[in-house]
């Protein structure tokens, strides 16, 4: 039967409204995809900017951090990256805290302290680009981001173990190191100069370590001095470029450790980024790791160090070398604006030598050369990259030198007197010792930083280094005679004697002693030994 022409008539726009239904339902969809997308890519556009501003101020969290500071790092580093709004107005937000992990899942806790930055970045944008033109409706995007605490970092010591070893301070260093460990030390100068030329890095002591898992346990655990340096050897030959040579002499150090002397990693290194981990990779030196870890170990106990005086008819000759408040290394952020916060100090030592002279028919000498140098520190002031180089600025402030002459006694003046013990004079010296003016150090280091590491400099000294030269000039001593029957016999014995004897005691003892420190009367070195530029991964949330 054939279908009636009037039934289909009234059908005829059926087709265009489902035509015209199915279009606008394109168009929505299409509208709703690209809403979607640009939402999308605009919060992705939010979230990358909150990750580079809590990048970037984390960079400038250091031991000293103020929050307007690292406010104003984050600001300048979301503006870098398009955000036009403000990060220190509501509800844009920085706050400094911690980080903790609580069951597997790493959280922040907004205490202030300078181990983390949070941003919180938010943007007002149109809900819809087509429907937001009729009815004007917004939507607030918003972006969060956590970094770890990630400033430059870098590792300096005051005084240095590491410049200009020669075989008169080895054999100085054999005694130092031997006499505190509490048994005979006969390292050749190539042996030391191969442990200073070793590099190592906590994270080389925390890989070989079987008793610890964290560096936070690492630094605190205590020990003793032998399984410390065992450690450190174990770790020199982990590194696979230490010399064998040098990994053996550490060995040989560890093994005359007959003193058990406990210890503390933490009280050698002093770490002041906020996050330890972040100074995992620093290279430290071996040599001087080693000689500061003995050093805190031993404590106040004194050295008998042997002298081999070229004076004739001397002897009883007694020098003890004392480390009154041992050095220190340090690890951590520069101060910038801020307080002086990474810190390392040198030894502050005391060395008396001894002598009691009995010249046949003519004289006797009891006297004690006294010489202490307080600690000096060398404070980290800025970390900057410019131009392939890293520009390091230290502040060096030496400690003050003192000397003296006493008695053997510690009683009274230097003298001498006849055989019979009539007193002939008292002797004194006339060295005055100024303090160095504190300097800054500036240190230029093209990349990549640790082909050109250690570097050394020397805050100069206004005896220009040399005490064997300045205790041996005629104005040094103050002679007060006490009795002119015998003065050609006392002049006899102050030129013949005592003014060689001053000498030779700075040429064989003080100087090689105080170079091999790193200090000097009134100066002393300061080394660089890296730089760290970042963490690997910064971003924690």
């Amino acid at each position: 039967m054939t279908p009636s022409p009037v039934k289909y008539r009234y059908q005829y726009g059926a087709i265009g409204l489902a035509g015209v239904i199915l279009l606008l339902s394109v168009v929505l969809l299409t509208a709703l995809v690209i809403d979607s997308g640009r939402l999308w890519m605009q919060k992705k556009q939010l979230q990358s900017i909150a990750d580079l501003a809590a990048i970037g101020a984390s960079r400038h969290i250091g031991c000293s951090a103020d929050l307007q500071n690292v406010i104003q790092m984050a600001q300048a580093a979301a503006a870098r990256n398009g955000f036009e709004g403000q990060l220190s107005e509501s509800p844009n937000q920085v706050l400094l805290g911690r980080l903790q992990t609580v069951q597997g899942i790493r959280q922040f806790t907004a205490d202030g302290s300078h181990e983390a930055v949070y941003v919180r970045a938010t943007k007002e944008v149109p809900s819809s680009l087509f429907a937001g033109g009729f009815w004007g409706g917004t939507v607030i995007l918003r972006a969060e981001a956590v970094s770890a605490s990630d400033p430059l970092v870098a590792a300096f010591s005051a005084g240095s173990f590491t410049v200009g070893l020669n075989s008169e301070q080895s054999a100085l260093l054999n005694g130092l190191l031997g006499g505190m460990l509490g048994a005979p030390l006969n390292l050749d100068v190539l042996a030391y100069r191969g442990i200073a030329d070793t590099k190592i890095s906590l994270k080389n002591l925390l890989d070989v370590s079987a008793h610890v898992g964290t560096l936070q346990e690492l630094l605190n655990s205590t020990v003793q001095i032998g399984e410390l340096l065992e450690l450190v050897a174990n770790a020199a030959s982990q590194t696979g470029v230490a010399d064998l040579q040098a990994v053996n002499a550490v060995q040989n150090i560890a093994g005359v450790a007959v003193n058990n002397l406990p210890i503390k990693l933490g009280d050698v290194l002093a770490i002041t980024t906020p996050d330890p981990n972040a100074a995992m990779s620093v290279a430290l030196n071996a040599l001087s790791l080693i000689t500061t870890a003995v050093m805190i170990a031993n404590g106040t106990h004194a050295i008998t160090l042997p002298l081999g005086l070229n004076v004739p008819s001397l002897a009883n000759v007694n020098a003890q070398v004392t480390i009154i408040e041992p050095p220190q290394l340090s690890i951590g952020p520069a101060a910038g604006t801020g307080t002086l916060c990474t810190v390392a100090r040198t030894a502050q030592v005391r060395a008396q030598v001894g002598v009691l002279v009995n010249i046949p028919l003519l004289a006797n000498i009891d006297l004690a050369l006294n010489a202490e140098v307080a600690q000096g520190s060398a404070s980290l002031r800025d970390i900057q990259q410019i131009d392939g180089e890293s520009i390091v600025e230290i502040e060096a402030s030496p400690g003050v030198a003192a000397l003296s002459l006493t008695n053997n006694a510690g009683t009274g003046p230097a003298s001498v007197s006849t055989l019979l013990n009539i007193p002939l004079a008292t002797i004194g010296l006339n060295l005055p010792l100024q303090p160095a003016t504190p300097q800054t150090l500036e240190y230029s280091v093209p990349n990549p930083v640790r082909n050109h590491l250690p570097q050394t400099q020397t805050v100069s000294s206004p005896l220009g280094g040399s005490l064997a030269n300045a205790l041996g000039q005629p104005n040094t001593l103050d002679i007060t005679v006490l009795s002119i029957l015998n003065l050609g016999i006392l002049n006899n014995v102050i030129s013949t004697i005592v003014s060689p004897l001053l000498s030779e005691i700075g040429r064989v003892l003080l100087d090689p002693l105080l170079n091999l420190l790193g200090i000097r009367v009134g100066g002393m070195d300061v080394t660089l030994d890296d730089v760290q530029y970042r963490q690997a991964k910064p971003l924690a949330i």
